[in-house]
C-alpha cells in the first residue's frame, strides 16, 4: 500500500460478470432496495438529474478533493464499459465536477453513468442525451484541479458506503448499492418479490385486494394488537 494517503489509485479490481449484472436490467431499484434490507439505498439528494433515468452496472470509485476534479479525470482513462463512477465530492453544491466533456468522453469509453455526491453542470446536455447522471444539483461553477485523491477505494456517497466491484442500480426514485458478494442472493429474492408483486396486482385486478395477504395480516395484527375499530 502507498505511504501517502489521499493519493491511491487501484487500476483493478474484480468486476462481477457481465450476466450477472445483466439480469437486473429493469429490475426497479426499489425492489432491490427491499432485498437488501432496506439498508443499501442511497438517500432521496441523489437523484436522476437528465433524460438518462436508467442506470446499471459496476462501481469504479473515485474520492475527489472539495470542488475539484483532477483525479475524477484519470478515474475516467481507467474506465472500462459498463462501470458506473460513483463519486465521493464531500456532497458540495457550489462547485460541479463534472460537464459536457467529461459526459461525452465517458460515452466514448462505454460508461454506464455516474454518481456523484455533488453537484454537475451543463444539464442542456444532459436533458438531450440518454447518458444517466445522479447527482445532488447542478451548478454553473467549474471546479478546480487539485493533485490529491482517491481511485477505486472504498468511498461514501449518498448515505452508502460503496466499494469498487458493487452493483449500481439506479432509477427514477434513486439509487440502490448491491455488495458484490450479495449480487447472487440479491437476483434471488428481487425475483420472488416480483413473483408476489404480479400476483399482488391480480388481487387488485379482480376486486380481491382486501383478501390478499397483505390487509389480512394488517387485520390479524390490529386484533392481536387490541386496536379498538370503531364504525
Amino acid at each position: 500500500m502507498s505511504a501517502n494517503p489521499g493519493m491511491r489509485i487501484r487500476k483493478t479490481f474484480e468486476r462481477p460478470a457481465p450476466e450477472a449484472i445483466a439480469r437486473f436490467a429493469g429490475i426497479p431499484a426499489s425492489n432491490v432496495g427491499d432485498v437488501t434490507g432496506r439498508l443499501l439505498t442511497m438517500n432521496a439528494r441523489i437523484r436522476p438529474m437528465g433524460k438518462g433515468k436508467r442506470l446499471l452496472g459496476t462501481a469504479l470509485t473515485v474520492h475527489s478533493a472539495l470542488g475539484d476534479n483532477f483525479i475524477f479525470h484519470k478515474a475516467l482513462s481507467l474506465a472500462q464499459p459498463g462501470d458506473v463512477i460513483v463519486v465521493n465530492a464531500s456532497g458540495d453544491e457550489n462547485y460541479s465536477v463534472c460537464g459536457d466533456v467529461m459526459f461525452r468522453y465517458a460515452m466514448s469509453r462505454g460508461v454506464a453513468g455516474f454518481v456523484v455526491d455533488g453537484s454537475v453542470r451543463d444539464m442542456g446536455f444532459l436533458l438531450s442525451n440518454e447518458f444517466p447522471v445522479y447527482a445532488l444539483g447542478a451548478t454553473p461553477r467549474g471546479p478546480y484541479k487539485i493533485p490529491v485523491g482517491e481511485i477505486n477505494m472504498p468511498v461514501a456517497c449518498g448515505g452508502q458506503v460503496v466499494e469498487a466491484g458493487d452493483l449500481i442500480i439506479g432509477d427514477e426514485d434513486g439509487v440502490t448499492v448491491v455488495r458484490r458478494s450479495d449480487i447472487d442472493i440479491a437476483y434471488q429474492k428481487v425475483t420472488e418479490v416480483q413473483k408476489k408483486e404480479v400476483h399482488m396486482g391480480e388481487l387488485i385486478a379482480r376486486g380481491q385486494w382486501e383478501e390478499g395477504p397483505v390487509l389480512t395480516s394488517i387485520d390479524a395484527d390490529l386484533q392481536r394488537l387490541g386496536f379498538e375499530i370503531i364504525e
